[in-house]
């Protein structure tokens, strides 16, 4: 069974579960990602290597794990961090 690195799986459950944010100028919520700074969102992937998507830094903040998938209208969300990995995705 195809499995990400253990490296890859603590840095998602990490930047979600310890998540830093700041609100800009502007009033927008940007989410810090090791040196990146994304104001929309973070894009994920799937071990089935076929999905991809984004979740918002205003869902993420939230605590709402909910994936937009960028290959269909579609959404996945998930209750729990472990449920959203258990499920494949991790940071792309």
């Amino acid at each position: 069974m195809k499995t990400w690195s253990k490296e890859l799986i603590d840095k998602t459950r990490r930047e979600l579960e310890d998540m830093l944010t700041y609100t800009d100028d502007s009033g927008k919520m940007h989410w810090l990602i090791g040196s990146s700074d994304l104001e929309k969102g973070a894009h994920f992937k799937n071990i089935d290597g076929t999905r991809f998507g984004i979740m918002t830094v205003e869902d993420a903040h939230n605590g709402r794990y909910i994936i937009s998938l960028k290959t269909s209208n579609g959404q996945e969300s998930f209750t729990t961090v472990d449920e959203l990995i258990d499920a494949g995705w991790v940071l792309d």
